[in-house]
């Protein structure tokens, strides 16, 4: 490399750090200085970490975005000890270099050296694979080539040993001992854990609830709730602190953030998004970390569990170039996922998609995601016009939908966009009241394609699953209602279930697309029992018959889908006769 080339190397990481706003170009010009009195040998980082002007990590993180390398705080977590031996050992301590994991014939290692191409390549030579790298301090590096030793018997027995604990049915309250046998584990290793254990259990959150003496750990399983530790109280800003570190969050006094916090890290080689988010309680801070796997993410819009004809009418609905499509259900309902499917049903290449997130959830290829954190400002309603710029094809909100927002979302579909838009509502009828609540119902009319409306109700476990025989009033009211159902069942509880007897979700669906009647009732602004009786009168199905052909097909269970659409109007009375409640077993009066 020539002196030229070092030099316009040298000077971009220095601008970089500045841009950072880790040094100032007063501090730049003093290491220059210092470099060109007699350390011209020396690299401009090197000097800025012994000036105090910069951390190791803050230089590395900058020389690696310099070449186009991520930057990593390694973890244990990120480290399959199994593949070390990719590598000899002896090139490992030579050169600094960590085997984090492979993926068929991709070995992807850490390495303190990131604008360092020959040693690239001398490391795809040395596996005889193709390697991808990431940036870490030699620090970092050589801390978890200790930690995480293949040979590190001891390190590993103690590392599981909670982990083989966890019963979701039961929870586990740590023993007596917990000073002796864990009180020594650093914070940041029983976060580890938790996430660790998190992505195991196919959990969406982590809850940390401190009480007046213990620690509650909870983790959301399909969509319930279930306690996994109860540690001593004093370990919850500990460990909130911890969970903000990994997320590259300075944690103040040891406490979250009010604000969300998000990041994407690599958990047992799968790809994981972060979001941490903590407000003040009664015994301390409670914090929720929700996480969101890239699986779940990106599903296709075959695998949410539609009625075939349902999806093909949906993807009518996604190839009209313009107009507006509502996304309708509560929180918890599954709606975000829907939409990102929905998103990843459209041609990126061609089209010019974006979307606007109240936080963005995973980063999906070929989308461009904005929310009012990575636009600078707290007012969604300051950033629609200034996104309406980038000139959208398709336009996607999520979670941004209100009284300021809804006239222009209208406005952008009538100009020739599609437009597709959550909105919290029960099901297709309310979610069109409410829009015509907030916009001109005229315009409401012209604008709207229609409605797909949804909730998640927990599929029964396939290792465990037995016919049932629910109560004798239940089935007399299922039967007037829907119809017979010839069996029924659910799941005795397993080991592969967590003795919950479900595993895994799948949606309910209703869809309403517009027609010349519905269009008429919503000019006219009806109330959504009108709305609803034109949507059934035009063939369209409910949530409630969606849940029977599913209970029918013995996918789930009939009390799965009373408590997952309990006031969800079209469906059995959301009141329990008193002998049906005397009939069924664990059900409080």
């Amino acid at each position: 490399m020539s002196a030229n080339a070092t030099t316009r190397r040298r000077a971009r990481l220095g601008d970089l750090l500045v841009a950072r706003g880790v040094i100032s170009d007063e501090q730049l010009r003093h290491a220059l200085e210092v470099q060109q009195g007699g350390q011209q040998d020396r690299l401009i980082g090197e000097i800025l970490v012994d000036l105090g002007y910069a951390s190791q990590e803050q230089v590395l993180s900058a020389v690696a975005e310099a070449c186009g390398v991520p930057f990593a705080r390694l973890v244990p977590q990120l480290v399959d000890s199994a593949v070390r031996s990719a590598l000899p050992a002896s090139f490992i301590q030579k050169h600094c270099v960590l085997p984090l994991f492979r993926v068929r014939d991709v070995l992807t290692v850490a390495i303190c050296e990131p604008s360092n191409v020959f040693l690239v390549d001398e490391i795809a030579h040395a596996a005889g694979l193709s390697v991808q790298v990431v940036a870490a301090t030699a620090e970092n590096i050589y801390r978890m080539l200790d930690e995480t030793r293949p040979d590190g018997q001891e390190t590993a027995a103690m590392a599981d040993e909670p982990a083989a604990g966890l019963s979701l049915a039961d929870g586990i309250l740590l023993p007596d001992d917990y000073e002796t046998m864990y009180g020594t584990w650093p914070a940041e290793k029983v976060a580890g854990l938790l996430i660790r254990e998190a992505v195991r259990a196919r959990a969406s959150a982590i809850h940390l609830e401190p009480d007046e003496k213990v620690l509650r750990i909870r983790f959301r399983i399909d969509g319930t709730l279930h306690v996994v530790m109860r540690p001593p109280a004093r370990l919850a800003e500990g460990l909130a602190a911890a969970f903000c570190e990994m997320l590259g969050v300075s944690a103040s006094g040891s406490q979250v953030p009010d604000h969300h916090r998000s990041a994407r890290l690599l958990v047992q080689g799968q790809p994981v998004q972060l979001h941490v988010t903590g407000l003040g309680g009664a015994f301390g801070r409670r914090t929720v970390v929700r996480l969101v796997r890239e699986d779940e993410a990106t599903r296709p819009l075959e695998k949410l569990g539609c009625d075939f004809r349902l999806l093909s009418a949906y993807q009518d609905l996604l190839a009209e170039p313009r107009g507006l499509v509502l996304l309708a259900g509560p929180r918890e309902s599954g709606v975000t996922t829907t939409l990102y499917s929905t998103l990843g049903a459209l041609d990126p290449v061609r089209l010019n998609v974006c979307t606007f997130e109240s936080s963005v959830h995973f980063a999906l290829p070929g989308v461009n995601q904005f929310s009012p954190a990575t636009c600078g400002t707290a007012e969604a309603a300051e950033v629609l016009p200034r996104l309406l710029g980038q000139q959208p094809d398709v336009l996607a909100l999520d979670g941004v939908l209100d009284g300021r927002i809804a006239p222009h979302v209208l406005e952008t579909s009538l100009e020739g966009r599609l437009v597709v838009a959550q909105i919290r509502a029960m099901d297709a009828a309310d979610a069109v009241a409410r829009m015509s609540a907030l916009v001109p119902p005229d315009l409401l009319a012209e604008a709207l394609r229609g409605v797909l409306a949804q909730r998640l109700a927990r599929t029964v476990c396939l290792h465990c699953r037995v016919s049932h025989e629910p109560p004798a009033a239940l089935r007399r009211r299922v039967g007037r209602t829907f119809g017979p159902v010839e069996e029924y069942v659910n799941g005795r509880g397993c080991s592969n279930c967590g003795q919950t007897g479900f595993l895994g979700r799948i949606g309910l669906f209703e869809l309403a697309p517009m027609d010349a009647g519905f269009s008429d009732l919503v000019r006219r602004r009806a109330s959504p029992e009108a709305l609803r009786q034109s949507i059934r009168e035009a063939g369209h199905p409910s949530m409630w018959i969606d849940g029977i052909n599913k209970v029918r097909a013995g996918i789930t269970s009939i009390e799965e889908i009373q408590r997952v659409l309990v006031g969800c109007p079209g469906g059995l009375a959301d009141a329990v006769p008193a002998e049906e409640a005397a009939a069924t077993p664990g059900r409080s009066p």
